[in-house]
């Protein structure tokens, strides 16, 4: 059921793919990196994550938007490979406004299946805010979408991803409800949390739905709507799964406009030092902090449009 990718990089999808992607709400997988280059590229980032005099935050347990002083993660986020296939689905301006490192160990387990689409801060001090909010309407097929780059081998064995097509149609899952956090319980399998707990029919099993396991090999990625229901395999390999979800977002989106600080997994960061990346076209709104370089300095890269 999965598409194949298209060699070129400077193409868009098919009309074919595009359609595949309205209907089912994911596309995949692509090519981007080789084999060989992309554990080196991940090499290369986490040696800058230890050298970065700039961090966007000191957490190192909530592993967002190293993009932002990482320039291996920083090229990443703007590749022609990734992005001309993202203005097929969304338009030519397209803003990255977060990133999520995923590392699973050997014997971890999966991640339950859930939804999302304005990204609601879960385990919020207060009152809990989404994290997007939508302005308009987009004539476009989408306003978000993540793009899920394997950086090792990402099969079932290691913990790939899953999807169930055509869910990004209606909700299963409550993405405002408060999540509690549990790293002892068997069933609270996102990094000690339960998104069962969000389900809106509580008597309704996603494996009763057809389900896609999406295997990648290292280099390359996955594009989804992020309220197309997804989870994970758990880890039953010896070797570490590494993943990065780029998320995009038209610059029409607020970004963060009520939330100065996100908190998870046990800890808290500052939003202080976080801003959006323009990866193509232009930003017409202003209502978010664009950079134009990294937090080190770095040019980020932009691609330019070419009439794909």
């Amino acid at each position: 059921m999965a598409e194949s990718g298209i060699k070129t990089a400077s193409q868009g999808l098919t009309t074919e793919q595009v359609e595949f992607f309205k209907e089912n709400g994911f596309l995949g997988p692509f090519d981007l990196y080789t084999e060989e280059e992309a554990p080196l590229i991940w090499s290369q980032a986490m040696i800058e994550m230890v050298t970065s005099e700039n961090k966007p935050h000191e957490s190192t347990i909530i592993n967002y938007d190293r993009h932002l002083d990482c320039n291996a993660l920083s090229r990443h986020i703007a590749q022609p490979a990734i992005v001309h296939k993202l203005r097929s689905l969304m338009g030519n301006d397209i803003m990255c406004w977060k990133t999520h490192i995923f590392e699973k160990e050997p014997g971890d387990t999966g991640t339950g299946f859930h939804q999302v689409e304005a990204f609601t801060v879960f385990e919020s001090e207060t009152v809990s805010y989404p994290s997007l909010r939508y302005t308009e309407e987009s004539k476009e097929a989408t306003q978000e979408l993540t793009v899920w780059t394997a950086f090792s081998e990402a099969d079932k064995a290691h913990g790939c991803l899953r999807f169930l097509p055509g869910t990004h149609k209606q909700w299963y899952y409550d993405e405002t409800r408060p999540m509690t956090r549990n790293v002892e319980s068997k069933s609270h399998d996102f990094f000690g949390y339960d998104y069962s707990e969000l389900k809106l029919d509580k008597d309704w099993d996603p494996n009763s739905h057809e389900i896609v396991d999406m295997e990648l090999r290292p280099g390359q990625f996955v594009i989804f709507l992020a309220k197309c229901i997804h989870g994970s395999y758990p880890n039953t390999s010896t070797s570490k799964r590494v993943g990065m979800a780029s998320r995009y977002v038209s610059p029409s989106v607020r970004v963060y406009e009520h939330i100065d600080r996100l908190s998870g997994f046990g800890d808290s960061i500052s939003l202080d030092k976080h801003g959006c990346v323009m990866v193509s076209g232009e930003d017409a709104y202003g209502h978010n902090r664009i950079y134009e370089n990294n937090l080190n300095g770095f040019p980020f890269p932009k691609v330019e449009n070419n009439g794909h």
